[in-house]
């Protein structure tokens, strides 16, 4: 009986020295910028896609997804070049000129790319090992303000992987683009069928672990697939 006395002094609310009960403050997850996972805006940005848009969508996923790795140092470069035109385009509308601040951020992120091909390999496998991560972080409905850790596991992750393996790293970040526009283009395309938009959007809402899921699939399977043809094929491989 004592000791039960003791284990409920013990939870009761700490005193003060002047008697009065400590207040504690609850104690809640810390909001973060991914608070609130922006599932609407993605969802408003599939369905604003036309059919057309849809099957090239689809067309760059199965080239990402099947030729990846044949094809790598033209995809390095094209994401790289997507990278200088956001940034020359923010930086030359500071300066007055975003059109030319564009087409000089797409000529200098694309000369500079070629030449540490791959530090740049490196690059995009650990930001896709991040991107993993979060989706992974996601589909197992785990605390969304928290789904930085996850991100940050994946890029640690990534990064070991895309510098001890650098053929993995390409088939990684390949396969996961791929995986971006094949549930961007079939999404849309099943958005476009008459009484079933409604039926989708409601799946995307309710399953928190759609999306991710949509992403992650493919992007095993298209790393496996891709492994398989390095092996069988030996012409198909570039030279490093």
């Amino acid at each position: 009986m004592n000791f039960l006395s003791f284990l409920l002094a013990q939870a009761t609310a700490p005193v003060g020295p002047d008697g009065n009960p400590i207040l504690i403050p609850e104690q809640t997850v810390p909001s973060s910028f991914f608070g609130e996972l922006p599932i609407n805006d993605l969802w408003r940005c599939i369905v604003n896609v036309s059919w057309m848009q849809a099957v090239v969508f689809l067309a760059f996923a199965a080239i990402y997804l099947v030729y990846g790795w044949r094809v790598f140092k033209a995809l390095v470069v094209i994401n790289f070049a997507g990278l200088g035109l956001v940034a020359g385009q923010y930086v030359g509308g500071r300066l007055g000129s975003p059109l030319w601040g564009s087409i000089m951020g797409v000529f200098l992120m694309a000369v500079v790319t070629w030449p540490f091909m791959k530090y740049c390999v490196s690059v995009l496998g650990a930001l896709a090992g991040a991107i993993l991560g979060g989706a992974l972080w996601r589909t197992g409905m785990l605390p969304d303000p928290l789904i930085w850790c996850g991100a940050l596991a994946g890029l640690i992750a990534g990064g070991f992987l895309a510098f001890s393996s650098f053929k993995f790293s390409i088939m990684l970040f390949t396969s996961l683009q791929g995986s971006v526009f094949l549930a961007i283009g079939a999404l849309a395309l099943l958005n476009d069928y008459p009484n079933f938009g409604a039926h989708l959007a409601k799946a995307v809402y309710s399953h928190a672990f759609l999306l991710p899921l949509l992403v992650i699939i493919p992007t095993i399977v298209g790393v496996l697939f891709q492994q398989k043809l390095l092996k069988q094929e030996e012409n198909w491989a570039i030279p490093e």
